[in-house]
């Protein structure tokens, strides 16, 4: 436990194990290192090393991977520093892209799939809601990416940063996740394929998840971050 005290991340995690042994420990940070744009193969990379030739801060990139692979895990704000602003909002925006080019379309694919098995009325009404969703994610971003990540970026200007974004739309975009999925469950037709509709399921599930550590990082990251830069101005 020590490690912890010295460090915002994992006591498991550490700048000498390889790519290898952190993806190994938890396979669902592929997703960081695909929205990153890390390149492979890993070979015996170690964190440290992939770190220095992609330019990242290795602390804050561990400090990321903590909280994508513990949900529970929240950095210590005693051990954040505001030069760690501006890889953090690299890491949303690179999010934000891949929330919008792949994850999104991705399960709208999986959506296409299974509602060619309902009726007319059906798929227009789930394709819809579906679009809506996205549709008000992406606008969410966009406000996020305007009213605070711009802010944040400009010394000048950060002072105008409204962190209260962050407070209610997190929870609105989790209960339409929910409400897609039990859609899915309690509304399709029979002749729906139970393996397509397990499939979809997994894909909306896995977006939800990845939305809420995205909403952690700008909870428990970013918003510290700014709040300290302001204080700073001040």
């Amino acid at each position: 436990m020590k490690k912890r005290d010295k460090t915002p991340y994992l006591a498991t995690f550490s700048p000498e194990m390889t790519l290898f042994e952190l993806v190994e420990s938890s396979p669902s940070l592929l997703g960081v290192l695909s929205r990153l744009n890390v390149r492979l193969p890993f070979g015996d990379v170690t964190v440290a090393e992939m770190c220095q030739r992609e330019g990242m801060d290795v602390a804050l990139f561990l400090t990321i991977c903590s909280m994508h692979a513990d949900p529970s895990f929240r950095p210590s704000a005693d051990l954040l520093t505001t030069d760690m602003l501006a890889g953090v909002t690299a890491y949303l925006r690179a999010s934000h892209r891949y929330y919008a080019e792949y994850m999104l379309p991705h399960t709208e694919a999986h959506l296409d799939r299974i509602l060619a098995y309902c009726d007319t009325l059906s798929q227009s009404a789930l394709h819809n809601f579906y679009n809506n969703y996205s549709q008000y994610i992406v606008a969410h971003f966009e406000e996020e990416e305007r009213n605070i990540f711009a802010l944040s970026e400009n010394p000048d200007s950060v002072t105008k940063a409204d962190c209260s974004i962050f407070d209610m739309p997190h929870a609105e975009i989790d209960d339409c996740s929910n409400d897609i999925a039990s859609l899915v469950f309690k509304n399709l037709p029979e002749s729906a394929p139970t393996p397509l509709r397990c499939a979809l399921l997994d894909h909306i599930y896995a977006l939800r998840d990845d939305l809420r550590r995205h909403s952690d990082i700008e909870a428990y990251l970013l918003r510290p971050l700014v709040e300290k830069l302001i204080a700073q101005k001040r």
